[in-house]
């Protein structure tokens, strides 16, 4: 019994480290998947969710709710509420949000 316990054991190291060297591998892959895109000037990250960032700027300066209000109201935690606001402090006009 104590010997099956063993060979399981030691088949269970085995398919760790065989998963663990496969993660490694696929990680590295993406890696210099994104170098790649970044020399030919293609990758881009992830982009911003336009839409609700107007959701936050017009709750927050058209309906004048607090940050933790448009927080429950758009999805967003209170603190990326307060980057979103920092963000596209110069960058837009909040009148133009009143319009919609």
């Amino acid at each position: 019994c104590a010997v099956i316990t063993a060979i399981n054991n030691m088949l269970i190291d085995l398919m760790a480290a065989m998963s663990h060297k496969d993660w490694l591998s696929r990680r590295q892959r993406q890696k210099q998947g994104i170098e790649r895109a970044h020399i030919l000037g293609k990758y881009r990250g992830k982009q911003a969710d336009q839409e609700r960032h107007q959701k936050v700027l017009y709750y927050r300066e058209v309906k004048k709710l607090s940050i933790r209000e448009t927080a429950e109201a758009t999805g967003y935690s209170t603190s990326q509420v307060c980057r979103i606001q920092a963000y596209h402090r110069d960058k837009l006009d909040f009148k133009s949000i009143s319009n919609k």
